[in-house]
């Protein structure tokens, strides 16, 4: 099986690193919320320096697990 050009776009994106703000607005959270999810272990995190980003494809991980939850809770 060979990776397609969308695979590897897909997989950059995922190793993108947002900042705090950013991942706040994808995930359409509070500040304070986003910060609770870090600290509790639900939404990792990396350090560079001083500064903390969060990789593209956990907050999509993080997305896709929560619909997974809510959709097994619905039924």
């Amino acid at each position: 099986m060979h990776a397609t050009a969308q695979d590897l776009t897909d997989l950059d994106d995922d190793l993108r690193l947002v900042t705090l703000p950013e991942a706040a607005r994808f995930l359409c959270v509070s500040r304070g919320t986003l910060y609770d999810l870090l600290t509790s272990g639900q939404l990792p995190s990396v350090h560079i320096g001083r500064a903390r980003r969060v990789l593209m494809g956990e907050l999509r991980r993080f997305v896709r697990e929560r619909l997974e939850r809510d959709t097994l809770q619905v039924r």
